[in-house]
């Protein structure tokens, strides 16, 4: 069960930074950054349900693949925003 809790919050908190970052780039005006902050903030939703729906089917093991790759998506809209920022 806690390693369920942890994949909700790991996504839940990734689609806030993601939805933040959308945010954030749509004042600056990075159409780009954008784009990409509003695709990933859709795929963390969707891995947010996903871990939700894990939970709810009382599966054993929460997905360790579906976590990595919250995290590979998160840190690269940070990162590329960060790029983008420093650039601009």
């Amino acid at each position: 069960m806690g390693r369920h809790i942890f994949s909700i919050m790991l996504s839940l908190v990734a689609a806030i930074t993601s939805g933040a970052i959308f945010l954030v780039s749509l004042f600056h005006q990075f159409a780009i950054v954008e784009i990409a902050a509003s695709l990933l903030t859709g795929l963390q939703v969707f891995s947010l349900g996903s871990a939700i729906a894990d939970m709810l089917e009382k599966k054993k093991n929460a997905s360790r693949l579906r976590n990595s790759w919250v995290i590979v998506f998160t840190v690269f809209v940070i990162a590329f925003y960060s790029f983008t920022r420093y650039l601009h």
